[in-house]
Parts: structure tokens; sequence; C-alpha cells
């Protein structure tokens, strides 16, 4: 017998008449399966997640339809707070047609969760379904951390206009039902949340204010017949969807990528009374990729940015990590608070403006002061220099191959690109560009002198090549164009502890692209200067270990100081020690 298996879950599997011999054996293929996950994340109490697991597990032996599960549940949670039989609470379970599943609740179900019917349906759902949506439920730390300061003693109104099962609107504990709004286009979420509303006031005869529509594609916010189509909201704070949608509505023209989230925060933006504050989680990503500029330029031109909250957690089955950005109705301040780990900080927001993508970078003031300084001395770019991408095979299995043979040429990738250095390629084409799928002109690739950098780095990562080499299009190619600096003199700029620091404050980003590499500023310098840079260069080309040789050469060039060499070397590899080494090398 698998000692992994609860008491508890054999006790269900026998009162669901389940072969427990055959469950036991399927079971472990079951637990490697990513069709389905159950939200950790999402639990009040973390020590009910197996007993969740293996009851999800035998359900999904079954061929019962989730939303006959979920008011299966449900009927048993209100039953057993002696609600099931108000009128109220019959008046909300006869506007929908789930079947009731009198087996389901002869599992046991742990007595504790605040929302036991949402974790079900999360757990319940494929992971194709949860992705396509980008819904993903709010853990309840995340939750109370987002609400904790709103005061509801004046009558003011709150509305969750991607609500899901209720994460927000169930901590709401100062709130009375008339005070609190839902939405949601998902219609079992939309009952999950109002069954969650009814058995949090059980003492209390009301029906929820939650609607099941698509908040989006409402021209005029809401239908008629909603309690809340003409309703402005004191506080609009959300976890909302994330993915592509299509925004075509007149409230919000002002989102030009239709990514959900922005759409979701400027139609409510404009719901919300003066004065009002509006709270969304977000990506990470809101702060400094280029996409969502219109978003970072729709707060910055309409919004009281208020604080900034970093999260270290991640949602399960979603890599990235969140962030909740609060803002108000209000005349912009200065400053903006910034939370990270408990600690409070403050930001100015003007320096948004700084950045041509007006990135949201949390910069203290030596960080501020070290970038301006470069800034201060920048008078060229990159942007009339010649970019190129990889070779796209469009096969790489059938085109590349492991080994020389007669006609294949070396062919290098993101992996062998070292700061300044190639390692040996590990791959061989038949470079016949009619079979390719994509490939840039062929002057870029037989160039006399270029550079080729990562794409997908967290740091810039610059090659020098003389020799006519291929490249595929996890590397990107760089002829610079820098008046006054030699190609290798540009590649010891790119490569250097300084300028990695600039990418990191500017951009935050994890890739490397190429309009925030044109928006790094070069200086003008002597031919002297360049002279020097390039012979230092030369040596590391030929195995000489003169990177640090090469990194005071920049940190001179604008007056850096050892304390700020120190303070940059601090955010970079956290240590001031001046003899470590490049992380590359």
């Amino acid at each position: 017998m698998n000692n992994n298996v609860s008491t508890a879950t054999l006790r269900n599997w026998n009162k669901l008449n389940t072969n427990t011999e055959n469950r036991l054996t399927t079971r472990a293929n079951k637990c490697m399966s990513k069709k389905r996950f159950v939200p950790v994340e999402y639990f009040s109490d973390k020590s009910n997640v197996k007993i969740i697991q293996d009851n999800i597990e035998i359900l999904s032996g079954y061929e019962y339809k989730v939303e006959d599960v979920v008011y299966s549940i449900a009927v048993y949670l209100l039953e057993k707070k002696n609600i099931l039989s108000k009128k109220h609470i019959k008046k909300v379970l006869s506007d929908y047609s789930f079947d009731f599943i009198p087996q389901i609740n002869q599992i046991e179900w742990p007595d504790n969760e605040r929302d036991l019917l949402g974790i079900v349906y999360q757990s319940l759902q494929f992971e194709g379904s949860k992705n396509k949506k980008g819904s993903y439920y709010t853990p309840e730390t995340v939750a109370r951390n987002m609400v904790k300061d709103i005061d509801f003693s004046k009558g003011q109104k709150f509305l969750d206009p991607c609500c899901g099962s209720g994460a927000f609107l169930l901590i709401l504990d100062n709130a009375l039902p008339e005070q609190i709004f839902g939405i949601d286009n998902d219609p079992i979420a939309v009952f999950i949340s109002k069954i969650n509303l009814l058995l949090k006031y059980s003492e209390s005869e009301f029906i929820p204010n939650i609607e099941c529509f698509d908040y989006l594609e409402k021209q005029n916010l809401f239908n008629l017949n909603s309690k809340i189509y003409y309703e402005q909201f004191d506080y609009i704070i959300t976890n909302p969807p994330w993915g592509a949608v299509s925004c075509e509505n007149n409230d919000i023209q002002q989102i030009t990528s239709n990514e959900s989230f922005s759409c979701f925060f400027v139609k409510s933006f404009y719901q919300l009374k003066k004065s009002g504050i509006i709270r969304f989680l977000f990506p990470e990503s809101v702060l400094n990729v280029k996409t969502h500029k219109d978003l970072r330029n729709f707060m910055l031109n309409n919004c009281c940015i208020d604080s900034f909250t970093i999260y270290d957690d991640k949602f399960t089955g979603v890599t990235t990590k969140y962030i909740d950005i609060s803002c108000s109705k209000n005349e912009p301040l200065q400053k903006a608070k910034l939370y990270i780990n408990g600690q409070e900080s403050e930001i100015v927001t003007s320096d948004f403006y700084k950045t041509e993508n007006h990135v949201f970078n949390f910069l203290n003031t030596e960080d501020m002061d070290i970038v301006q300084q470069v800034k201060d001395m920048g008078k060229y770019n990159l942007s009339n220099s010649t970019w190129a991408l990889g070779i796209v095979t469009g096969d790489n299995k059938k085109k590349l191959f492991p080994d020389f043979k007669n006609e294949l040429e070396a062919i290098y990738t993101g992996k062998e690109i070292m700061p300044y250095l190639l390692k040996e390629a590990k791959k061989y084409i038949l470079y016949d560009r009619s079979q390719l799928q994509q490939v840039a002109k062929e002057e870029y690739y037989r160039a006399e002198e270029k550079l080729v950098y990562k794409f997908i780095s967290n740091r810039l990562t610059f090659a020098y090549d003389n020799k006519k080499r291929l490249f595929l299009n996890s590397a990107n190619i760089l002829i610079p164009d820098i008046p006054g600096m030699s190609i290798k003199t540009v590649m010891a700029f790119l490569n250097s502890e300084l300028y990695q620091f600039l990418y990191i404050k500017m951009f935050g980003e994890v890739k490397i692209l190429k309009g925030n590499l044109m928006e790094l500023p070069f200086p003008e310098i002597s031919p002297e200067q360049d002279f020097i840079i390039s012979d230092i260069v030369d040596d590391v080309l030929s195995g000489k270990n003169r990177i640090n040789d090469l990194q005071q050469q920049i940190y001179n060039i604008f007056n850096i100081k050892e304390k700020e060499v120190e303070h940059i070397r601090r955010t970079l590899y956290g240590t001031a020690d001046k003899n470590i080494k490049d992380a590359n090398q």
C-alpha cells in the first residue's frame, strides 16, 4: 500500500465506492501531470493542501461537471451553516441549473478554509484553461495587505471588477453586504462569490451585488438592469486577468497594447469617485517592459500614484512575480511610497519620465546620482548603429548538425557568447539562405567586425567577431556607430560593470532589448582614450586577464569615485570587493 495516501483519503475513496487498489496504482502518474494543480498559495491553512490534493484526485476520476461539484459542496456548506432553507438563499440558488451530487458530500472537506469553493474550483480546472484566462486567485495575505487601510464607516462602496470567487470581498471586515460589489465573466466564479458572501454574512438577509458579465465589453460600464450601472466607487481593488484582449471600448482608448490588466485599470479608473482609491495587482513586468508603456503613461498623466508594493511570491503555475500599484483621483504627488519586504521608502515619481519608455525604476539617491552623472556626460547613443537578428532555420532539428562535415559551417548560439570572447561552436549548418526561414543581410553576417550579444540574459554580454561567423537567433548582431570609438571600445563600455548597473537601474529587463540599448548614453572620448581601451581589449581577446583594467578605464572616463564603485559592485554582486571577477568570465 502507498504510505503517502492519508487515512482520510482512503475513507473518501471507500465512501465513493472507488477501487482503491486501481486508484493507488495510477496515483503517481496523476501527481506528475501538469493538467491540473492545487493553488497552494491560496490556502488559509497549508495543512489542508494534502487532503484537497487527494480529494481532487478522486474527483478527477469521475465524469462530474465542475460546476456540479462546486454546487454540491456549496449546498453542503449552506446546510452546515443552517441557512439553506432561508428565502434569500433559495432565491440565489434558483438562478442556477446546476445538478446536486449527493456522493460529493460524503467526502471529508476541511472546515477552516476561507474559500473552500474557490480552492476546489481552481484545482479542478485544467492548466491550459487557467493560462488562457490569465486568472489566478489572490492569496489571502496579499489581499489583506491590499485592503488593510480602507474605511467603510461613512458608507463607502467597494468594487472588484474581476472578483473571481471573492478573494477581496471576503476580507472586507468592516463592510456591510450592501457596500460590496463584484463582477466577473465566469458564471461559476460568480456563483462561488455569491455563496461565499452569503456564508460570511449568514445573519443578514440580502442578495449579493455580484454580476456576471465581461466588464470590458460594456460600452457604458454596466447593463441597464444592473444595480451598479451608474455607481461610482470609493475603492476599486482587484487582481485582474493577465493576457491579451480586445480593448476597443471608447472608455479605454488610451490603451494600445490590448493587455487585459491595462484595459481593466483604465476603465475602472473612470468609475472611481474623486479622491477614490484604485489598487491593482500586476505582473512585475508592468514596471519596465516597453509593451506596458501605455499603462504607465496613463498613470503618470491621470493618477496620483500613491504606492508600490513588491511581493516575493509567485502564483502556482506562473513564473513571474507580482506587485501592487495604488493610485487615487487626486493631484499627483512628487513622491510615492515603496514597500519591499515590509520596509518603507520613498521614490521620486518625476524620475519615471527620464527614460523613453517611462520605466518605473525604483532608484535611491545613490542610484540616481550615478545614473544622472553618466547621462550628463552622454553625447552619443547607438541609434545610428546597425542591428540584425541571428538566423532562424525553421527547423533546428533537421538543419543543425552536431559534427562538422564537408560544406557545413559552424554556427554559434547565445550559449557560446561570453564577455568579449566566444566559446567553441557546438552546431554546424549547411548555409543555404534559400532554405532558411529568416536571415539578415549577408553583409551583416560577413562584416569585417561585429559584436554579438545574448538576447535573453540577466546581464549585458557582448562578444567580438572578426571571422565572419554565423549566429542563430538566440544571438543578436550589433555593428556600432559611436563617433570617436572603435568597435572594441564600444564593446568595453557595454561589458562594463557601470553599463550593467545602468541597464538594471534604467530598464530592469531580463531580456536585452535593442530599444533599451539604444538609450544608453556614450561619452565623447579622446583618440588616446580610445587607443588605450582598444589595446586592453586586444589583450583580453588574446587571453590576458585585464578585465579590471577595463573596468577602471570606464569608471575614470565618467569620474566615478571609489565609494560609487563600491555601491555599483554591491548592487551587481552583493559585495564591494574591488577584485571580484566578471560573473561570466
